[in-house]
């Protein structure tokens, strides 16, 4: 693929972003969205002169009878929008520590509109050529997982609250997460998965991770009862001192723990660390023990924190199983509320009397 490298004036770019004939929303581009803090600092760097990486552009569609055609920007989306934002004085643009371009002086709208941009042109290539060049450009090494790339796009103030409650000593004390966690970010994931979670209620998997990261990248409104929340979580997981190897720090156990001891926290008050680790210790024992029937609650949680353990419907079956203990109910209770939620298929449970003759 032969490129070639130029340099266009922000005036240049405004242009033909107006006239269409630079179309910045084609569909192999992402939706990156930028908080408003990152747009204030890269027009302020322009303001001041700093250079900024190089946008890569691509030949879009031409009219053979007129000869005008369009380019496609590969990449740059955010940074082009957001010059034209600026020029053209739009409203949800909000400036922060720059003024206006209506209230610069002359020199500086110059200075401006004769910015010089980086332009490398990949030329006339196909669309799925331009996808890969896409990813090629924006990754090393490996393909970007979901929340890797949204983690690019919403870097704004729920992805850093996330970041830094993942970054609690408890998680690296305990080695909840791998070295391949750190590599593509699932430590990250996890986090945001139980804040998302915590503000809402079990999902499916990472399905509403990205609209939380949009709903929640310019301002983290609920980031003080979050915050609360968290930290009596984990104040009270230290407090109950579970065992080194307890499944608790495995992260499908430790999602399901976290999140029912939050809304048991939130209902009904606290709760005592020695009844908590003792109850939870003794269930989690019966389902590493792996000596019972399938009928019996220790067994439908095992399989539900092995199998597919992200999905909406065995979060459930965990986050139910786990509320009931600290409940105080029994398991045969358990197993008829699991039956009665649907949560079970009744004709899969054994009676009391079968579990006991084995």
């Amino acid at each position: 693929m032969k490129t070639s490298a130029s340099n266009k004036k922000i005036r240049e770019l405004i242009t033909i972003v107006k006239e269409n004939r630079l179309v910045p929303r084609a569909e192999f581009q992402r939706r990156l969205v930028w908080t408003n803090k990152d747009k204030d600092f890269f027009l302020d760097s322009v303001l001041k002169g700093f250079p900024f990486p190089e946008i890569y552009v691509a030949d879009g569609d031409v009219d053979l009878d007129s000869g005008e055609g369009t380019q496609l920007l590969v990449d740059g989306l955010q940074r082009v929008n957001t010059l034209v934002q600026y020029f053209t004085g739009d409203p949800s643009l909000k400036l922060i520590t720059i003024p206006p371009y209506k209230e610069l002086d002359e020199d500086q709208k110059k200075a401006f509109l004769q910015y010089d941009v980086a332009v490398r042109d990949l030329g006339n290539i196909k669309r799925s050529e331009i996808v890969e060049a896409f990813q090629r450009i924006n990754a090393t090494k490996y393909s970007l997982e979901d929340i890797e790339i949204n983690n690019a796009v919403y870097s704004g103030e729920i992805n850093k609250f996330a970041q830094k409650f993942v970054d609690n000593h408890v998680f690296s004390d305990h080695k909840v997460f791998s070295s391949l966690d750190y590599r593509r970010m699932g430590d990250l994931r996890f986090g945001l998965t139980i804040i998302a979670t915590m503000m809402a209620d079990y999902f499916n998997r990472d399905e509403e991770l990205e609209d939380v990261l949009k709903l929640n990248n310019d301002a983290f409104v609920r980031e003080g009862e979050i915050a609360r929340r968290i930290n009596a979580v984990l104040g009270l997981i230290e407090e109950c001192g579970f065992p080194p190897k307890s499944r608790v720090w495995r992260k499908a156990d430790l999602f399901t723990v976290f999140i029912e001891l939050d809304r048991h926290l939130e209902s009904k008050g606290p709760l005592n660390p020695t009844t908590v680790v003792e109850t939870l210790s003794d269930f989690f024992d019966e389902v590493d023990a792996q000596r019972f029937g399938s009928a019996q609650l220790a067994s439908i949680y095992y399989k539900a924190a092995i199998q597919a353990s992200n999905d909406r419907l065995n979060r459930l079956r965990r986050g139910f199983i786990v509320e009931g203990l600290l409940y105080g109910m029994g398991e045969q209770e358990l197993l008829k509320e699991l039956v009665r939620h649907e949560l079970v298929d009744p004709s899969s449970l054994q009676s009391p009397s079968e579990t006991d003759e084995e």
